[in-house]
């Protein structure tokens, strides 16, 4: 992994940590290719999705986010996604089965057009949008 992206999620992690409450969306420059979405949609879907109380609702907001992401031609299972476990701080791999056993001791954060966009999932259903299946 190049230092340039070590760096950026050092950042993500401390601005996740000063802010608390894991709504924070962290914009950074990524070298990754650029796709077309339109910003001011997916924050507004993403802020839906944030703010969501039941696991239900949280699951509609996700799969509404990975048909935007869809139609802007995104392919939703190639995303970055990167897990910690809210507990310890580490970063679970993507495939770890605890991550769908205890979604809701979870933060995720995927990568869109070099921004950052995390959530702590409600249920296995709002994990399971973001996946490509």
């Amino acid at each position: 992994m190049s230092c340039r992206i070590l760096a950026i999620r050092a950042l993500l992690a401390v601005a996740l940590t000063a802010g608390g409450s894991g709504a924070t969306v962290l914009a950074q420059e990524r070298t990754t290719p650029s796709v077309s979405v339109n910003a001011q949609q997916l924050q507004t879907a993403w802020a839906r999705l944030q703010q969501a109380f039941t696991p239900e609702q949280q699951a509609n907001e996700a799969r509404g986010i990975a048909r935007l992401l869809a139609s802007s031609g995104v392919r939703v299972g190639s995303l970055e996604m990167d897990v910690k476990n809210i507990a310890t701080g580490r970063i679970v791999p993507r495939d770890d089965p605890s991550i769908l056993q205890r979604p809701q001791a979870h933060e995720v954060t995927i990568v869109v057009d070099g921004r950052f966009y995390t959530f702590r999932p409600l249920s296995r259903a709002s994990l399971e949008a973001f996946s490509g299946r």
